[in-house]
């Protein structure tokens, strides 16, 4: 394994989002020029990258050796009211569900969707916002 795999998986995802030219797509944290204006630039869709080697993955070796990767993008869909949350939401499923990144070297399975979560007030960035969450995941193997 090299790396940067981890990342590769990562932004995997992250391009599959930032494909659609209309949503605001941060990795891992909103930048501290956009929260220290009058607020946040919202809609966006703020995510956080997690690849995970099991050890018990449905690529591994027959000796135990860990090449199965799963990636999951937890993606916190924000906007200024429940019903923009949303949308963003149904954005970031149009642009990962069923979708096969291409990362070479590796075979990836279809992204699929493994929660939903309702849009809920969020003030930490200073300003009322409604902060709406999916997660994602793949599995890639050799």
């Amino acid at each position: 394994m090299s790396d940067t795999l981890d990342d590769l998986h990562a932004q995997a995802g992250l391009a599959l989002l930032r494909a659609d030219a209309v949503l605001t797509v941060f990795d891992g944290k909103v930048p501290d020029q956009v929260v220290s204006g009058p607020g946040p630039v919202v809609p966006y869709a703020l995510v956080y990258s997690e690849v995970a080697w099991p050890r018990d993955g449905a690529g591994n070796t027959l000796q135990g050796t860990a090449l199965t990767a799963t990636v999951t993008w937890t993606c916190h869909c924000v906007g200024l009211t429940a019903q923009a949350a949303r949308v963003v939401q149904g954005r970031v499923r149009a642009a990962l569900l069923n979708q096969r990144p291409v990362i070479a070297g590796r075979s990836c399975g279809l992204i699929k969707q493994d929660e939903v979560l309702p849009p809920n007030p969020d003030e930490s960035t200073g300003r009322l916002v409604m902060d709406a969450v999916s997660t994602y995941s793949m599995i890639s193997t050799p």
